[in-house]
Order: C-alpha cells, then sequence, then structure tokens
C-alpha cells in the first residue's frame, strides 16, 4: 500500500524501548502523513525495499554508528543518500517542476550522512558531547528564503561528531543554523534536501530521559549529565518545532 514517508531507520535508542523512528512516525501521522519503515541495518542496499512513486519524502533518523564506519550498511547508507538526493536535485532543476523527487530529511545521524553524501569527509570530531537543550542562531542571510519564519530558538541536541562548514562550498548548500559548539546545526540543499544535527522530534520529557538513558556516553564525551538536565529546565522548546522544519518541507 502506498504511503507518504519512508523513515530510513539507523541504529539509535532516545532510551530503552523507544528509538528515533517511533516519536518521528507519530510526528508525522499527526499530521496525516502515513509512513513506512525501511530498516538501514538490512535493507539500505535492497532496491525492492524503497517505496514506489508517488512518496513525498525519505527521512533517515538519528542513530550511534559513525558516517566513518566501514559497515556494508553504512556504506550502503551513504549511496541511497547520495542517488535520492540526485534524483531530487535533477527534478528540482529539470523540466518536470510540477513532479519533483521526494523529499530528503536527516536528523542527526541522518543530516551527517547527507552532508557525507554531498561531500565525503564532511563529518568531524568535537571538542566534546552536546547534549540536552541548547540555543541556535540563523546563519547568513538564509531567513530570506523562508518568508515569516523568525528562527526557532532552542533545539533539543544529542551528537558528539558534526557537519565541517566546508559543506557550504558544495554548490547549492547554504548553512540554516548554527551555535558556538556546532558551526552547522541544520544544512539545507535546493528546495528538498534538509538535515539537522538536532533531535526535533523529541519532548523535554524525551530530552531528561535520553540524558539518563546515555549518561556513561555523555560522560564519555566529555558531557555533564546536570548541566544537560538543568538545560531542559532552562530553556522553553517549542511545541511545533517538527512541523516547521521537517513537516512543512515534506508538505510544501
Amino acid at each position: 500500500m502506498p504511503v507518504d514517508v519512508q523513515i530510513c531507520v539507523a541504529d539509535g535508542l532516545i532510551y530503552d524501548g523507544l528509538d528515533y523512528a517511533d516519536r518521528i512516525e507519530q510526528r508525522l501521522t499527526r499530521a496525516s502523513l502515513s509512513c513506512g519503515r525501511l530498516n538501514l541495518l538490512a535493507e539500505a542496499a535492497d532496491p525492492a525495499a524503497r517505496l514506489p512513486r508517488p512518496t513525498l519524502a525519505y527521512v533517515f533518523t538519528g542513530g550511534q554508528t559513525s558516517v566513518h564506519s566501514d559497515a556494508e550498511w553504512m556504506r550502503a547508507t551513504i549511496a541511497l543518500v547520495r542517488e535520492l538526493i540526485a534524483d531530487t536535485d535533477k527534478r528540482d532543476g529539470g523540466a518536470e517542476p510540477a513532479s519533483p523527487g521526494p523529499a530528503v530529511i536527516g536528523v542527526c545521524l541522518g543530516s551527517q550522512l547527507i552532508a557525507e553524501a554531498l561531500r565525503p569527509d564532511s563529518i568531524i570530531g568535537t571538542s566534546g558531547i552536546e547534549v540536552g537543550l541548547t540555543p541556535v542562531s540563523r546563519a547568513g542571510d538564509s531567513h530570506r528564503s523562508r518568508g515569516g519564519d523568525h528562527g526557532i530558538g532552542v533545539v533539543p541536541s544529542f551528537h558528539y561528531q558534526a557537519i565541517s562548514p566546508q559543506i557550504e562550498e558544495v554548490d547549492g548548500v547554504r548553512i540554516e543554523y548554527r551555535n558556538e559548539h556546532t558551526p552547522v546545526q541544520a544544512l539545507s540543499f535546493g528546495e528538498r534536501v534538509f538535515g539537522c544535527q538536532f533531535h526535533p522530534e523529541l519532548t523535554p520529557d524525551d530530552v531528561h530521559r535520553l540524558i539518563d538513558f546515555n549518561k556513561d556516553v555523555i560522560t564519555d564525551w566529555n558531557g555533564d549529565t546536570v548541566a544537560a538536565h538543568r538545560s531542559v529546565e532552562q530553556y522553553q522548546l517549542h511545541d511545533d518545532l517538527f512541523e516547521r522544519l521537517v513537516i512543512d518541507r515534506i508538505t510544501r
């Protein structure tokens, strides 16, 4: 049965019993978008597992494996993302403006997959993990392309690798959001490709539980779980963050 969005599921958990795809699917179905799932670990290299047209979007979730991994599923996933971006880019600028390719959306690891597909070796280490709620700001003049969008303010973050700002050397790439810790918090390519290093699908309660579930990882990557929890109390998260950043791009 045809569905609107294929969620491409990596190997990450928000906390025990709930993975990133669960929250993403809940958000999409709340917006009346039907969803299917592609298990990247088992199906990334299988063209038969992809959705037939018409499909509105592919959404790649967060995960714990680096894009630098030699794991077969990771290499196949990067090739899949590159193929989907090429299709969307061709249709964005081609002779069929009324029939665009599916949007390609990446969340956290998903955004790194997009960057790696566009410019190999774009994923870099950071001085330490960024976790909790964190303020972000617009980069350059990207707001001129977003009409009445006045910024998103604060985002849920959990990552210890980042996208190099050199990604902007790729023709068509725009860095959309950044902060002092992470120079590329979100990027876009053309009109149908978007990646965010943070997790717009999460609620404040999810962030608290993610911090507790990953306390050892946070400590290993020079993070402070107490400060991370405090940030969730300090900042207010917009309820419509996922709708503005993801659903609007899928349905436009």
